[in-house]
């Protein structure tokens, strides 16, 4: 079985973006890793009513983060404990080498990340940033040669990735609409950010029919995938 590690921003950056996705591969026996930046103690919403307090947000984030993973099915989640919307000004290179020695020890065939610019929130292209240039390195290892690199993609499609002169290698398109309940538990999990969502809180039926079938992907880097269904060649 493989393992694939997304890195991301914040707490629920993870179930809002690639959820569906993250089930499905730790439903199907892979090791599915979350690199968490931030606990997002930085964000407005504390819940409604809110649980949270501006002193407490961040511990509580963490705790619905586990909570999601767990939802999930993610085997590892590992915090680097950056603050909140500071990491467009953190040090790239020291920390991407603490990205870099996760990817090391886990041997991923696949990372997810953000895009810069295309990830839009500063903190989300910072990370993509670090994830990429963590990658890059990686891959140029023995142990990495094989594996991929997938952007998270929004809709956008390919030809917004090529005007960044990115190279595309395969637009992929994850079917998940088997693993709605998973991700519906993970969005709950989230409570202090996913209240506002009323439809998320009715029935589970109301808030899997709210969510789409596929989740969006573009790779650009590592061998190209034989089929573009997965982030796996299975």
């Amino acid at each position: 079985m493989a393992t694939v590690i997304a890195v991301f921003a914040h707490p629920d950056d993870e179930t809002f973006i690639c959820g569906g996705t993250l089930a499905k591969l730790a439903g199907t026996g892979h090791r599915v890793v979350l690199v968490c930046a931030t606990l997002g103690e930085m964000g407005r919403r504390l819940g409604i009513p809110p649980i949270a307090t501006r002193e407490s947000i961040g511990q509580i984030r963490e705790r619905e983060l586990r909570a999601a993973c767990e939802a999930l099915g993610v085997q590892r989640l590992e915090l680097l404990g950056l603050r909140d919307k500071t990491l467009e000004i953190q040090p790239q290179g020291e920390v991407a080498d603490r990205v870099l020695r996760i990817l090391q020890g886990e041997a991923p065939s696949a990372v997810i990340t953000f895009h810069d610019p295309l990830g839009g929130h500063p903190d989300h292209c910072a990370i993509g940033r670090i994830a990429t240039e963590a990658f890059s390195r990686y891959q140029a290892t023995p142990a990495g040669g094989g594996a991929r690199l997938f952007y998270v993609s929004f809709g956008e499609g390919a030809e917004a990735f090529r005007r960044f002169a990115q190279p595309v290698l395969a637009a992929v398109q994850v079917d998940v609409s088997g693993y709605k309940s998973e991700k519906l538990r993970a969005f709950r999990a989230h409570r202090t950010q996913s209240q506002l969502d009323r439809s998320l809180w009715g029935s589970d039926r109301r808030g899997t029919e709210r969510m789409g079938n596929r989740e969006y992907f573009i790779q650009t880097m590592g061998p190209r995938l034989k089929q573009a269904t997965s982030l796996l060649d299975e």
